[in-house]
């Protein structure tokens, strides 16, 4: 599997934007993955491997992995900024969107900002709540347990998770998911300490009532693990689904697409 890089300038921020088979872009429907908290691509390099062939896209944000980090610059409407310069710069037309955790609050902002470009949504464990970071929650992080192998120290500056602390504020988007009409996949961990309460659960099947909403039995969180199989059987059903009831029609040059 060959990875194509990418650095997006972001004005002046330099954002880390990672590919599998680009040769389908636009040709079949594309996968657009934000990462969680402190996420980079190397973390979703396996998924890329165990989904192709199809295209895609793995956008590393702001103060992650190898994209750059600011001083300042890691509000809601920041980040979001950081997808839309990266799907400008493919020229993605429409596709699928992932968030996983705390890149679900970025995914669906970005997707209530752009209805006409998702073909459909895989929510990972989390709520459509932009949380506001407490006091405090710097060193609370940093205190966890390695994620997915990797120490925070390893992932982000502190400088960068201390400005992502200061600048959260807590924003709701319940009400703007009414935007999105096309096929939604939420993925809810069920043992100790899931990300998506049963009460935002609720939630989601009242402000996306075209939903499917899946609980993996053996997982928490952490949706990928024990058996990141599972995730891929499930993701790899819902996007070939909407690849078969999307169809583009091109009649004079034009594309359409019917559902």
């Amino acid at each position: 599997m060959q990875l194509y890089e990418t650095m997006v300038n972001n004005q002046g921020v330099h954002i880390h934007v990672t590919e599998v088979h680009r040769e389908l872009r636009n040709e079949q429907t594309s996968l657009v993955i934000i990462p969680g908290l402190t996420e980079s691509a190397e973390d979703y390099i396996a998924i890329m491997e165990k989904l192709t062939p199809r295209h895609i896209v793995v956008i590393t944000l702001r103060g992650r992995g190898r994209s750059d980090s600011p001083v300042s610059g890691y509000a809601l409407e920041d980040h979001i900024s950081d997808i839309d310069a990266a799907i400008c710069h493919l020229e993605l037309e429409q596709f699928v969107l992932m968030g996983y955790s705390r890149g679900v609050s970025y995914q669906l902002g970005y997707a209530v900002q752009n209805p006409e470009r998702i073909q459909g949504l895989i929510i990972g464990d989390y709520p459509a709540v932009h949380t506001q970071l407490p006091a405090g929650w710097v060193e609370f992080f940093a205190s966890l347990p390695p994620w997915r192998g990797k120490k925070l120290s390893d992932r982000m500056k502190t400088s960068a998770l201390q400005a992502l602390q200061q600048e959260s504020a807590k924003v709701e988007l319940w009400n703007d998911l009414t935007r999105l009409t096309c096929p939604v996949l939420i993925i809810r961990g069920v043992k100790p300490h899931p990300g998506l309460s049963l009460e935002a659960v609720e939630q989601y099947k009242l402000w996306l009532p075209q939903a499917s909403i899946v609980a993996f039995e053996e997982h928490d969180h952490h949706i990928f693990e024990p058996d990141v199989d599972v995730f891929v059987r499930t993701a790899d059903s819902f996007l070939k689904e909407i690849s078969k009831n999307h169809q583009s029609i091109t009649k004079k040059g034009v594309r359409t697409w019917t559902i």
